[in-house]
This record gives structure tokens, C-alpha cells and sequence, in this order.
């Protein structure tokens, strides 16, 4: 089957299991494995690049969650939340905006 057709992690990897067995074969002639070689950099590539799209996804995923549908980041119980997730109890909403003036 060829590369283009392998469009999940799991066909890449399902391949590449495949490729292993048969160049285990002593038998096999050079030139086959050699194109077996080919064909695994290749898939390998692929599953590179596969796993890059699905972190960005869930980046994606993330930052969309943590943002609200205005664009400013999500706080909890109407405190400024800080980058390390606490919260900032003490600070009134105007002493927020002084300080972010600073």
C-alpha cells in the first residue's frame, strides 16, 4: 500500500511491524530490503508528522478551553487567576487593573 494511503498512526505503525518482519528474513535480497528501507523512512516521516498535527490539536483544544468566547482567559470565582492557576483573593478588580497598568 503506499504512503499516501496510510492516513492514521496505527496504519504507519501497523506497517512498519510489518516491514520489521520481513526484513528479519536472512534470505531477502538486498535490493528489497533496501526499498523496504525507503518505505519505512518514509512512514516514518509520516507518523512524525502525524503526532506534530495531533499535539497542535490538543494545543488547540487547550487554548480554546482555557479562553473564553470574548478571548480573555477563563478566572475562577471572579478572582484574577494567576499563571500557576492560584488565585488571587486579596486583589479587588480595581487593584488588578492598577497594577496591569504598571
Amino acid at each position: 500500500m503506499p504512503n499516501s494511503d496510510r492516513s492514521t498512526f496505527s496504519q504507519v505503525n501497523d506497517r512498519l511491524k510489518e516491514i520489521v518482519e520481513q526484513v528479519s528474513d536472512d534470505g531477502m535480497p538486498l535490493d528489497d530490503a533496501l526499498d523496504l528501507f525507503e518505505e519505512a523512512v518514509g512512514l516514518g516521516m509520516k507518523a512524525s508528522s502525524l503526532l506534530e498535527e495531533d499535539i497542535a490539536a490538543r494545543d488547540a483544544d487547550d487554548e480554546s478551553e482555557d479562553t473564553g468566547a470574548d478571548g480573555f482567559e477563563a478566572v475562577q470565582g471572579g478572582s484574577a487567576v494567576e499563571p500557576d492557576g492560584a488565585q488571587d483573593v486579596s486583589a479587588s478588580p480595581a487593584d488588578a487593573f492598577s497594577a496591569s497598568q504598571h
